[in-house]
């Protein structure tokens, strides 16, 4: 166990679901209750999960907490994707960015479930 608030991960993944809800808020109307909602659901479980984990009594416990956070990244980044097929108005220089830290946060993830149980490496 340990405190998930020394974590860099944590962090930085506390820090991007500021600024994905905060992209989420600009969508247009008709997508906040739709894709805007799934992007707050998915980014609001990495730190969740990740905070969750620390509580773990194991190490393959953890990285299963890890592994939620990963998916939810991946999602994340997808939807963010899809955003800027679907929204041209949205300005890339806002979309661009959140995509690049979430794909950064999401190997950080990786690469820590790796090192927590490196017998499980398949990729």
């Amino acid at each position: 166990m340990q405190d998930y608030h020394q974590l860099d991960i944590w962090n930085r993944s506390m820090n991007y679901a500021v600024s994905v809800y905060e992209l989420a808020a600009t969508l247009p109307q008709e997508e906040k209750y739709n894709l805007g909602n799934q992007l707050r659901k998915a980014v609001i479980s990495v730190p969740l999960n990740i905070a969750e984990g620390c509580g773990s009594a194991s190490n393959t416990e953890f990285g299963r907490f890890l592994s939620y956070a990963y998916r939810s990244l991946k999602e994340v980044v997808t939807a963010l994707e899809l955003c800027e097929r679907l929204f041209s108005s949205l300005p890339q220089d806002r979309t661009q960015p959140l995509i690049d830290e979430g794909n950064q946060i999401s190997r950080m993830t990786y690469n820590l479930m790796r090192k927590l149980n490196p017998e499980n490496d398949s990729r």
